[in-house]
């Protein structure tokens, strides 16, 4: 990278012995640190110098210990005492701390500190950085390019204060400030919290309500783990540092959040995780601000749970669907990132066409099948069998592979029915042959209503006995007279193979007399009255008188 690719100051030269950061430091009428190695140049010296008398202290300063108190060269508050970081500023809103990343060239090597010119400015100012040469495991070459992250930016001397990636810059209790981003290894846990060591062997403590956002179940994960965290609290006297890895996620996350709420559009793609799972839907991490895919967003086809399609953790990607700004409030569609396959589902799958399902869920009025990934149809209960079906269960069960006949395609309302029973002969093809009226059929009753009884007369042929056509006499209710599995030889009354109905009836016996006798049949079956005592019985006009000789009237009937 070259000095203008990086826009960083050139280093200075080594024929000038410029004054150590002990004796003078930029900003204060003193010339720029300098390395022996490099000579110095008096028109960059004098910018340098220019650009940092007129630099706005406040804009440089941006705070990274309590509000209201600074840190002075030694590392202690100016106010004498070290106060938690986690108090709110002047304005109620948590305190932000520095943990950016910053490319720079190393300039100068003097003494304990590493001078680097950075790529970029800080609010319009070119500044230059000092890291510890401590954090290298040998001392850096000179023009090397290398990666800092930004600890502090010092209004008294104007520096900005910086670490390798993934160290601590300040490694020494004299120098340890409060509200400072730093690196420690947990090395072990017990019931409060967990228990880490910084650089320089310090020992700190990170309570479990502040080791993340959320709540956290298992201390035992975290052990060997390097986090970073906001130095909380510092006890020099007893050597002991409280240390928040959530307070630092907070400001990481609120600043993401501003950053994202300002680009985000309706219908961007972006990738996300998995933060939590409900039963509603998944809630995807975009970086500092949640977003929700509702369950039915999820995947194109069916879904119970969307434990089934994502797990926490996951990368996805997500289409925005709905911002709402002032509810912070985003919508989200996993779906909506594929193509939906029922933009060929009326080409792939026509009606009539037999075609290979899985049982994906069964219902009270049916089973939905998969015929691919996205494309889901019902087969309803009375697609199932000829016969009558009362569950689902009874005929399929979730996970089977089935052979069906595709009946009605409707992908702009992403429905689709199929048949199993289309597969098979209709049994009532013959049965208005078979089941004449008045014939006598043997049946099967396979289940009782309140208004009568259905009979199985073969599979898929199914008749129906009125409790009227139960008996001569009045019934009370149908179980008096028939039960489920009982067998009995019924009479059709009448057939309708057009609407699959047959009716029948347990009446035959009594109705089929006088029907089937001939009238000469009845007339021999009546008594006749005898000759004499018929004669005794008219009167002189021949008429029938009151002496009957013992007969009664309905003798004559």
């Amino acid at each position: 990278m070259t000095p203008e690719e990086s826009n960083v100051t050139p280093p200075v030269g080594p024929e000038t012995d410029g004054p150590s950061p002990e004796q003078s430091a930029p900003g204060q009428d003193a010339p720029a640190p300098t390395s022996p190695d490099t000579p110095a140049s008096d028109d960059v010296q004098q910018q340098l110098e220019a650009e940092l008398a007129a630099a706005d202290a406040d804009a440089l300063m941006e705070a990274s210990v309590q509000p209201g108190a600074h840190a002075d060269s030694s590392g202690e508050d100016a106010g004498g005492a070290d106060t938690p970081a986690d108090s709110a500023g002047a304005d109620g809103e948590t305190p932000e701390f520095h943990h950016e990343l910053r490319r720079g060239r190393i300039a100068a090597i003097r003494g304990e500190d590493v001078f680097v010119d950075l790529v970029g400015d800080f609010d319009g100012k070119k500044l230059q950085g000092v890291v510890p040469v401590a954090q290298f495991d040998r001392p850096p070459r000179l023009k090397s390019v290398m990666d800092f992250v930004v600890d502090q930016v010092d209004e008294s001397k104007g520096l900005v204060f910086l670490s390798r990636e993934g160290a601590i810059s300040r490694s020494t209790w004299d120098q340890l400030v409060t509200g400072a981003i730093i690196e420690a290894r947990v090395t072990g846990h017990n019931k409060g919290g967990l228990e880490l060591e910084m650089v320089g062997g310090i020992k700190a403590f990170m309570p479990a309500s502040q080791i993340d956002i959320h709540h956290v179940d298992n201390l035992e994960d975290f052990v060997g783990q390097k986090l970073d965290a906001a130095v909380q609290e510092i006890d020099r006297k007893h050597k002991k540092v409280l240390l928040s890895r959530r307070k630092y996620l907070e400001v990481k996350r609120a600043r993401e959040k501003r950053k994202l709420m300002a680009e985000i559009e309706v219908g961007q793609e972006r990738e996300g995780t998995v933060s939590n799972l409900t039963a509603f839907g998944a809630f995807v991490d975009l970086g500092g601000v949640d977003g929700l895919v509702h369950v039915t967003d999820l995947t194109h086809g069916h879904v119970d749970k969307p434990a089934d399609v994502v797990k926490v953790g996951e990368k996805v990607r997500v289409k925005v669907l709905k911002i709402e700004p002032d509810k912070e409030r985003i919508s989200l569609g996993m779906k909506q990132t594929t193509p939906d396959p029922w933009e060929q589902a009326e080409t792939k799958f026509r009606p009539g066409e037999e075609v290979t399902v899985r049982v994906t869920k069964t219902t009270n009025f049916g089973a939905f099948v998969e015929l691919e990934p996205g494309v889901e149809g019902l087969l309803p209960m009375s697609e199932m069998s000829w016969k009558r079906i009362h569950r689902a269960e009874d005929v399929v069960k979730v996970g089977d592979t089935i052979k069906v006949s595709v009946l009605k395609v409707e992908p702009d309302k992403h429905r689709l029915s199929v048949s199993l029973k289309a597969g098979s002969e209709d049994p009532w093809s013959g049965a208005g042959g078979k089941y004449a009226v008045d014939a006598m059929v043997e049946g099967k009753v396979t289940s009782t209503t309140d208004f009568g009884a259905f009979v199985e007369l073969e599979p898929g042929v199914e008749g129906m006995v009125h409790i009227s056509e139960l008996a001569d006499r009045r019934v009370g209710s149908v179980e008096e007279i028939v039960k489920v599995g009982d067998t009995k030889t019924f009479r059709v009354k009448g057939i309708e193979p057009g609407k699959h109905k047959i009716s029948l009836s347990l009446k035959q016996k009594s109705e089929s007399r006088g029907r089937d006798e001939s009238p000469q049949q009845v007339a021999k079956a009546k008594p006749k009255l005898p000759k004499d005592k018929l004669k005794s019985g008219l009167g002189k006009s021949g008429a029938l008188g009151t002496g009957l000789g013992g007969l009664k009237l309905e003798d004559f009937t």
